[in-house]
């Protein structure tokens, strides 16, 4: 399965649950928004790393740690926003 692959399927199961997290509401539709959300919080990080992958195995470093810098950027955001909410 490629990457495209994987990001169709993943924003075809986020516009699912969140559809179903809206019609359903209370606790069970909150949690499948929240699913909605992981979903595609996930892609850009995912493409980051396949990205950091293939250019680590090409020896292209200087874009391998332009990917690792800007996913350990997205990483210590995400971790302030959850230690401030």
């Amino acid at each position: 399965m490629n990457l495209s692959r994987w990001t169709s399927m993943a924003l075809i199961a986020a516009g699912v649950s969140a559809a179903l997290g809206i019609l359903l509401g209370g606790d069970i539709g909150r949690v499948l928004d929240v699913i909605a959300l992981l979903l595609l919080g996930t892609l850009p990080a995912l493409r980051l790393v396949i990205l950091a992958v293939s250019w680590t195995r090409v020896r292209d470093f200087k874009f391998a740690t332009a990917a690792i810098s800007l996913l350990l950027l997205m990483m210590l955001g995400t971790a302030l926003v959850v230690l401030l909410t």
